[in-house]
């Protein structure tokens, strides 16, 4: 009976608040919404609106300050709704997002604080947090990562690829406060990598692990884009309808060669055709003779199987500025490609620990 009522209760206060919610167009005034429903203890929609306002990307994500504020509140709302578990993992992210955040004592009861105090006792003294989504020209810009610290720890800072590969080292070493670690978009080589899911890990360093330090690791994914970039198709390779033949035809010769073979032939098999009787036999050789001679030459005139310099010449420049052509094509798709910002979205940093399923 008490969950009927629970949910009965929890039912209307949704509906109550529909109003608002829908009018809410930021993640601002949805963590707004949140606070008021954490005061006026509708703590299940306070979580749904808290929640809410951290999952907004893009233009109306919450600043660092407003996420810190929202992670608070739900940590609040979910000691409040007896889910500890729930209200310790949301300390947590608050404590990897500014390890130097400190909750109002005023705004929040003794057990809310104790919550936040096991969640920094637990956590590394290293906290990340990256400034929203970027557009950067690789090589040149860079995607900028703020790490802080309340001590100053010794670490190692890596863009990996979504199997854990190492892509790229951004930082090791030690630091006080805060520092700012820059990724160009470019892994080891000087290569832009492709489009896919990666992410910074920061870790501690392998002389600080030798000291017996807690194994742990700060992991903040990340969505790399490029925009579809315009480019010009390449020219097709010239076809064999505008090359010519580089050797003489031998096809082309012997069909100039027979005809004057066969008829050759024929005016000496047949001399009544072409003299009288009495000079038959002097007249034939003659005539066949040159008629012959004559589909020899036009055989010859064909260069059987030579090299014709003249054609092999005019097909080496076509296809020469065939190349050039697609050399240039291709500079100039690539310095379209170099020319277009690779888009990197931050997702929300994770904590691992030893302990970390």
């Amino acid at each position: 009976m008490n969950r009927l009522l629970a949910a009965a209760l929890t039912i209307c206060a949704l509906l109550a608040l529909a109003p608002a919610i829908a009018r809410a167009q930021t993640a601002t005034a949805l963590l707004d919404q949140g606070v008021r429903a954490y005061t006026v203890r509708e703590y299940d929609g306070g979580v749904w609106l808290l929640r809410r306002a951290l999952a907004t990307e893009g233009a109306n994500a919450l600043g660092a300050t407003d996420a810190a504020r929202a992670l608070m509140y739900l940590t609040a709302t979910e000691v409040a709704r007896n889910q500890r578990d729930s209200a310790l993992a949301a300390a947590r992210r608050l404590v990897v997002l500014d390890a130097r955040y400190r909750p109002d004592p005023r705004l929040f009861p003794p057990d809310v604080l104790a919550i936040y105090q096991e969640a920094r006792r637990a956590a590394p003294t290293v906290s990340i947090r990256a400034l929203g989504d970027t557009a950067i020209k690789p090589g040149t810009e860079s995607f900028i990562v703020r790490l802080g610290a309340t001590a100053s720890p010794e670490v190692v800072a890596n863009v990996t690829t979504a199997d854990g590969r190492v892509l790229r080292t951004l930082y090791q070493g030690s630091f006080r406060d805060s520092i700012d670690v820059r990724w160009n978009g470019l892994d080891g080589s000087g290569n832009a990598p492709p489009d896919g899911r990666y992410a910074i890990i920061v870790a501690p360093s392998a002389r600080e692990r030798r000291t017996g330090a807690e194994a742990w690791s700060l992991r903040l994914p990340l969505e790399v884009a490029r925009p579809a970039v315009d480019t010009m198709p390449l020219p097709p390779a010239p076809p064999d309808s505008l090359l010519r033949p580089e050797r003489g035809d031998m096809s082309g010769a012997m069909h100039a060669l027979i005809p004057g073979v066969v008829a050759g032939a024929a005016i000496m098999l047949l001399p009544e055709a072409v003299s009288s009787a009495d000079h038959a036999s002097n007249a034939r050789w003659i005539v066949g003779g040159t008629v012959a001679v004559a589909g020899v030459a036009a055989f010859l005139s064909h260069h059987p199987g030579q090299r014709i310099p003249g054609n092999t010449e005019y097909n080496r420049n076509l296809k020469e500025n065939w190349r050039r052509n697609v050399a240039e094509i291709s500079r100039r798709n690539a310095d379209r490609v170099r020319g277009t910002k690779l888009i990197i979205r931050p997702g929300a940093p994770a904590l691992m620990t030893g302990d970390t399923p």
